[in-house]
């Protein structure tokens, strides 16, 4: 694999690049990154307009302990997108709703037991909520950290919105001021990165709300509602799609297979060329990287040991009193074979 440092020296010998700075560099070879992550834009020219693809190897999976009588849950901070949610209790896979169908056919949704849909809902920026209203208080794992700021965004305790800076004081707890609402949303982020992790507690109690690691300037944890709402305790498979690293460190190596490391370098040549301005390299650097894209996708979608069905000479054979169709039904693949006996 190649480093962050490794790609972006290439890069600069490849495109005759003096002036950018590495901070820039490294700005270009992440945002190559995010557009890799989505990379509908480049079937637009293909006429594949809205197309989406979610890479394997960022697939994960985890589950959900429910709680009777408890409709939200948080979800892991590094979901980007939800693949699969099933349950086993029933067993059944879980299908998403939106609100406005939802609530056409249930205005008013109290129903208990095994859960047969869900809801996605607001992003919270801890991932424990204030259990009353409380303010904040800050500190560092690391007493090197002097320098940097906490922002806190949310509402008071009188429902108005608010913000807060404190300043870190290495490992010493710093409490802000402002009584923040325990029934909202509350918002995190940090200034700079720092050396070590910060912890965002209650001042009341010490209860940990979050923690940054080092190079994380904010937490964010989706909100899943599920019905009906859970009569028991049950386990709930998730399995979902993060999103592509953002490389910090000169050591860090992408998420994506070497093999397609050429792309990122490909898409970040072609930014540099639009930043010099070189107009000519810029659209034949592009045009190949959007190229190399789409071949990527394509790889992503083979499935090379899957086969829907194995076709024999004969229509029918018999082993004693067993026949086996060659046929498959109309349902989804793997259903619909014929066996009769």
């Amino acid at each position: 694999m190649r480093t962050l440092k490794e790609i972006r020296d290439r890069v600069k010998t490849d495109t005759r690049e003096t002036q950018l700075t590495d901070v820039m560099m490294n700005d270009f070879i992440n945002l190559v990154q995010q557009e890799i992550n989505d990379p509908g834009w480049a079937f637009e020219q293909k006429g594949a307009r809205g197309f989406n693809h979610l890479w394997s190897f960022n697939r994960r999976k985890t589950t959900i302990s429910t709680v009777a009588d408890t409709e939200f849950y948080q979800l892991p901070r590094d979901l980007d997108k939800i693949s699969l949610i099933r349950q086993t209790a029933s067993p059944v896979k879980l299908r998403y709703l939106p609100d406005e169908i939802f609530y056409r056919y249930l205005p008013n949704p109290t129903g208990t037991g095994n859960p047969l849909y869900y809801r996605l809902w607001e992003e919270e920026g801890v991932a424990v909520r204030l259990s009353a209203d409380d303010t904040v208080e800050i500190l560092s794992s690391s007493s090197a950290d002097t320098t940097q700021t906490i922002r806190l965004v949310g509402k008071d305790s009188n429902g108005l919105p608010q913000t807060e800076s404190i300043s870190l004081n290495g490992t010493t707890a710093v409490t802000g001021t402002i009584t923040w609402n325990a029934d909202d949303v509350l918002r995190v982020s940090k200034s700079a990165d720092t050396t070590g992790t910060i912890t965002v507690r209650k001042a009341t109690g010490d209860t940990t709300l979050v923690q940054l690691t080092p190079t994380e300037r904010t937490a964010r944890f989706k909100i899943i509602g599920f019905y009906p709402i859970p009569g028991s305790a049950i386990t709930i498979s998730l399995e979902y799609f993060t999103r592509i690293r953002r490389l910090e460190g000169d050591n860090d190596v992408p998420d994506i297979d070497e093999k397609w490391l050429w792309i990122v370098r490909l898409g970040t040549m072609a930014k540099v060329y639009q930043y010099q301005p070189k107009e000519t390299l810029f659209n034949t650097t592009q045009a190949m990287y959007a190229a190399g894209v789409r071949n990527m996708v394509k790889s992503d979608l083979q499935l090379p040991d899957y086969i829907p069905m194995l076709v024999s000479h004969n229509k029918d054979f018999y082993m004693g009193h067993l026949s086996l169709s060659d046929s498959v039904g109309s349902g989804f693949y793997g259903e619909g074979f014929g066996i009769t006996f």
